[in-house]
């Protein structure tokens, strides 16, 4: 029998509630650590981030990349060595994104090694856009659109598929913004399901009018990660 995945949902009101335990030893006086101190540190944050990504098979790899970034900001605090945060904080930085984009990039042409096709391009039926500390406008034209991958990391990118048609196979574009954001510009008919995880981040779809539910012919699945960024989806 297959394992079902733990609801996301589930993990985030477990650590609510073991943060809120925490608050109450500290405000009783019960312990004698700083668990405020502790509990309220963008480290803690970057840990307890990761550990709700986990709950997503294709999550896992960025989920691995937060805890182990906070574990490791966290080290000059516990551990009595000469090497400051300001010290290591580029650099894992600089590592743990490097990390991401690379599983992202290996996993994307695993699934799409078959269609030898340039992974991007006007009429390529895949987007694999990488956007760091900048981005662009980029248009989309295939008649045969089968998604993607979009990551984001200080930077962003527009994406115009107004003059682009669905696959009949399906379509989905999976979106990895981190300090980032991205717009997807579609047409009026097309609808957009959404299963995208937003941590201090947001997604909108500011279309002014949407098609109806029951029409489903022209469906994309946009899925992903947004973390301290934006998704934004526009008809105009």
């Amino acid at each position: 029998m297959e394992s079902k995945p733990i609801d996301k949902k589930i993990i985030a009101g477990v650590l609510l509630m073991l943060a809120g335990g925490l608050l109450l030893l500290d405000t009783f006086n019960l312990t004698d650590l700083p668990l405020k101190y502790y509990i309220f540190s963008w480290k803690t944050l970057l840990i307890g981030i990761g550990i709700i990504l986990l709950t997503t098979k294709e999550r896992q790899t960025p989920g691995y990349v937060l805890i182990g970034l906070g574990i490791l900001f966290w080290l000059p605090s516990f551990v009595d060595y000469n090497i400051s945060l300001n010290q290591i904080f580029l650099p894992a930085l600089l590592m743990g994104v490097g990390v991401i984009i690379l599983t992202r990039r290996q996993g994307h042409q695993r699934r799409h090694v078959w269609d030898g096709k340039p992974p991007m391009g006007h009429n390529s039926d895949y987007i694999d856009d990488i956007a760091i500390l900048g981005g662009g406008m980029k248009q989309v034209q295939s008649k045969n659109f089968k998604g993607g991958s979009i990551t984001a990391i200080f930077g962003g990118s527009e994406f115009n598929m107004r003059d682009a048609e669905l696959s009949p196979e399906g379509c989905t574009i999976d979106v990895f913004n981190m300090f980032g954001g991205s717009k997807l510009i579609v047409p009026e008919t097309w609808e957009i399901k959404s299963d995208v995880v937003s941590i201090f981040g947001g997604f909108s779809d500011k279309r002014l009018t949407k098609p109806a539910i029951a029409e489903n012919k022209n469906l994309i699945l946009v899925k992903g990660v947004v973390i301290f960024g934006g998704l934004e989806i526009k008809s105009y």
